[in-house]
């Protein structure tokens, strides 16, 4: 297997290709040329030394200048070229929807992604935030709690998803949360935020904002608990992707998600309260129906497109699905009949597309020999075998054969006897299709000992190259110098004082 370019044991190849192109190292002396003309009333020999240190900052300056802009180019070219991209396939549809985040849950692997750092309002699907929120904060989910008057505030006058929950109702927390999550009921979202906000939704959207960071989201602010439009309330597809990740590990989560229906039964405001999903992915009923599917969200605005995040399982495969700002207009622009739910199409799409298309294989074994580096200070054994440290499994299209799965090795110029079977000493990048897929450790594939005269004479070469040892060198030289400046000028002055008292005498 081939071995990376530039290698990150390597050295630093800015401060080397620098060092290269200096003048000195160029064999180019600083004073290049001499004017062609001098001028009158000084000597040549001024002149020339005056011209020649000119010119000689002028060229060293201009060398300097071109070593810097060749070094960046070059620079740039090497890391251009190591970079690597996580591995995102394209699928052979139009993918009808403003972002997309998709990812493999047995691997981590992002299969798809579209826009998925970009802005976007979440609608209803910030209800994940908000069972996330709730769920860590109310340890009894029986706890009852009733609806205040003034949470209805700011929903009055407006076309917004209810659970039909009255003022004055008072229902359980787990209640409250089958409410929210399948019928996405927005009151029901905030009795919960004003319960957990000690009476404050504005604190529990700051609960939210503070779990969002915790979970690396870079780009979220959350205002409110339902998703109502707010310019302010905002997130992205790849955000989403890390609170319903987490989300759905919750003890107790994907139960609410995964209900179709829920009854609440006989109430003092109804003779029967019933709640029923949004998700029509999970209805047998429906048009929409996609058995693989288990949960999570919808939402819709006219700010937000359709919008859908869900999981599925199929051929113990699974996948988490993020697809936001699917069209709520056709290609002329008229509405979509209130049946149509393009989130749901684009949703079935991509999974059917992943579940068709990819299939996990294991890539390398454990053990495999994979690459040899040069070794030092063994008695006859110039190269050391290396093998892989681990196996490695991958994600990747059904019609590849992990043997068109390329490594990289990243590995030093050369290592050093003694070295013990299994020390790690690299590492091998695997690309597919020019997109790195994993690394694994390249290890050591037996023990090898140190020669002890080549370790001695390996020691004293690096002592004898050290910059400190010259300098001792240099200073040691000077030591003597300045001692044998001293005795010639003792002796010179043992000379005059002779020759002085001579002179006296005479």
């Amino acid at each position: 297997m081939p071995q990376a370019g530039p290698s990150f044991f390597a050295a630093d190849p800015y401060l080397e290709a620098r060092r290269l192109l200096e003048p000195e190292a160029l064999g180019i002396t600083k004073t290049l040329q001499r004017p062609p003309l001098l001028s009158p009333g000084r000597s040549n020999k001024n002149q020339t030394t005056c011209a020649a240190r000119i010119w000689g900052k002028i060229d060293v300056k201009i060398l300097r200048k071109f070593a810097v802009i060749l070094v960046t180019c070059l620079c740039v070219s090497l890391w251009g070229s190591a970079s690597t991209v996580k591995a995102a396939y394209e699928p052979d549809f139009d993918v009808q929807a403003e972002a997309v985040y998709m990812v493999n849950l047995d691997t981590g692997e992002v299969i798809y992604e579209k826009n998925a750092h970009e802005k976007i309002y979440p609608a209803s699907v910030t209800k994940l935030m908000t069972a996330i929120v709730a769920l860590e904060n109310i340890p009894d989910l029986e706890t009852e709690i009733t609806a205040k008057s003034y949470i209805y505030d700011e929903f009055a006058g407006l076309n917004v998803s209810t659970g039909d929950i009255r003022v004055g109702q008072t229902l359980t927390a787990e209640q409250l949360m089958y409410a929210m999550m399948l019928q996405s009921a927005n009151e029901a979202a905030s009795i919960l935020a004003d319960y957990v906000g000690d009476g404050s939704i504005a604190h529990f959207a700051e609960m939210m904002n503070e779990k969002a960071k915790e979970l690396g989201c870079e780009n979220t602010n959350f205002v409110n608990p339902h998703g109502l439009f707010n310019e302010n309330h905002y997130t992205t597809a790849y955000d989403l992707y890390l609170i319903a990740d987490y989300a759905r590990q919750i003890p107790g989560f994907m139960d609410y998600v995964t209900t179709p229906v829920y009854d609440v039964g006989e109430t003092p405001f109804h003779t029967y309260l019933r709640w029923i999903t949004t998700n029509s992915m999970m209805m047998k009923s429906s048009t929409y129906y996609y058995e693989p599917i288990r949960g999570m969200k919808t939402g819709t605005l006219d700010e937000s497109g359709k919008c859908f995040v869900s999981t599925a399982t199929k051929d113990g495969y699974n996948y988490l699905l993020v697809v936001m700002g699917a069209p709520l207009k056709d290609a002329d622009g008229n509405d979509y009949p209130s049946s149509v739910n393009k989130a749901f199409e684009v949703t079935k799409q991509l999974y059917e597309w992943a579940f068709d298309t990819f299939s996990i294989k294991t890539v390398l074994e454990e053990g495999k020999e994979v690459h040899d580096v040069p070794l030092k200070l063994c008695w006859g054994k110039d190269t050391l075998s290396l093998v892989s440290g681990s196996d490695f499994k991958a994600l990747i299209p059904s019609n590849y054969d992990p043997s068109s799965v390329q490594g990289v090795a990243e590995v030093p110029n050369f290592v050093l006897a003694p070295i013990k079977k299994g020390d790690e000493v690299g590492r091998m990048k695997l690309m597919l299709s020019n997109q790195e897929i994993g690394t694994v450790p390249l290890i050591a594939a037996e023990d090898v000992q140190a020669n002890a005269l080549l370790s001695i004479w390996y020691t004293m070469q690096k002592i004898f190259n050290s910059l400190w040892f010259k300098y001792v060198v240099m200073f040691v030289v000077m030591l003597f110098v300045l001692a044998g400046a001293v005795r010639l000028i003792r002796r010179r002055n043992k000379q005059r004082t002779r020759k002085v008292r001579r002179t006296k005498t005479l």
